[in-house]
């Protein structure tokens, strides 16, 4: 039995579990004024997941080649087989950036990816009123990434799914703004 698991599905999976994982911070927090270091340990995880997808979905549209890391090394067998070292989060910004002319600042995108390597590399350590800003403006970032680059290269009901899934970033990073710690 074939098994596959197509990179969309993947995308808005990641999307969607940063909005479960914040659904359950959010509910302590106004519950039991409690903040869950682990539901935010998985946001951080599932939103810079979500932003390296996005980039090398975006890089893919433009060419299979640019989701690699060596360019040099790119052979469309490995490509269809997924049997490749894909291209780290740094180079990808500076490809949509130098080749596909698409420039995103992606400050808080940025700093959420740097807490997702400290968290799997070694020990996070920061301030977490910085860390929800960073959270609720990676957010932004993403939505507005998603609806300005991605969205309308979407089959329709996919465009309904990732419009909610936007809405929902947008207003759980209004949400964010306005937590008392």
């Amino acid at each position: 039995m074939k098994y596959e698991l197509f990179f969309l599905n993947n995308i808005h999976d990641s999307m969607e579990m940063v909005n479960v994982e914040l659904d359950l911070f959010l509910d302590l927090c106004r519950r039991d004024r409690y903040f869950d270091k682990i539901s935010m340990k998985h946001i951080i995880i599932n939103l810079a997941n979500c932003l390296e997808l996005l980039i090398k979905h975006r890089l893919e549209r433009e060419h299979w080649t640019l989701i690699f890391a060596d360019l040099n090394k790119a052979r469309y067998e490995n490509y269809l087989d997924g049997d490749f070292a894909s291209v780290d989060i740094k180079s990808g910004i500076s490809r949509l950036k130098n080749i596909c002319e698409i420039e995103y600042p992606f400050m808080a995108s940025m700093r959420i990816y740097q807490y997702r390597n400290r968290l799997m590399h070694y020990t996070l350590n920061g301030i977490f009123e910085q860390i929800i800003r960073d959270v609720a403006g990676a957010m932004r970032e993403v939505a507005e990434f998603v609806e300005k680059e991605i969205l309308g290269d979407l089959p329709e009901e996919a465009q309904e799914e990732f419009q909610q899934s936007i809405a929902d970033y947008r207003e759980y990073a209004e949400t964010l703004d306005k937590l008392k710690m």
